[in-house]
This record gives C-alpha cells, sequence and structure tokens, in this order.
C-alpha cells in the first residue's frame, strides 16, 4: 500500500512540475503584438517594402518606423527580409 501511494504521489509531482513548465512558456499579449509588427520606411523608398525587424532603409538610410498592418486582401502580400 505505501509503495502504491508513493507512486502517486511522485507522478502527481512529476505532472505538476511539467504543467507549471508549459505554463511558464506561453506569450503575454504584449509579446505577441512585438512578433507581428511590421517596419517600413517613412519615404517609401522601397514601395511598400516592410520589414519585420527595426533598422535602417537600404536606400536612403532612415530609421524604419512601425506600422500597422492592414487588414484588406492586400496585406496578405507582404515580403518580408
Amino acid at each position: 500500500m505505501k509503495k502504491l501511494f508513493l507512486f502517486w504521489v511522485i507522478t502527481f509531482g512529476l505532472l505538476s512540475i511539467v504543467m507549471a513548465g508549459c505554463n511558464n512558456s506561453t506569450h503575454t499579449g504584449s509579446e505577441q503584438t512585438d512578433e507581428k509588427a511590421m517596419y517600413q520606411c517613412p519615404m517609401d523608398c522601397e514601395k511598400g517594402k516592410t520589414h519585420d525587424k527595426a533598422g535602417q532603409c537600404a536606400v536612403c538610410g532612415m530609421d524604419l518606423e512601425k506600422v500597422e498592418a492592414a487588414h484588406d486582401a492586400d496585406s496578405t502580400h507582404q515580403h518580408v527580409n
């Protein structure tokens, strides 16, 4: 009887540790919005090309600015480096 009880205690403890690790790896709302952030040259040197990371425009050297993603049919056609 003691061995069966010990088995269930250890099993429950291991499952609790695994589940706690799974919960810590989820994203918060602010992290999810940053993943979808797109950047574009304010001078539109590259004719609408967007980038997935902040940086500088390859044409004019200006800092790329964060842009809101459009929710229309054209928003599915994004060029990402």
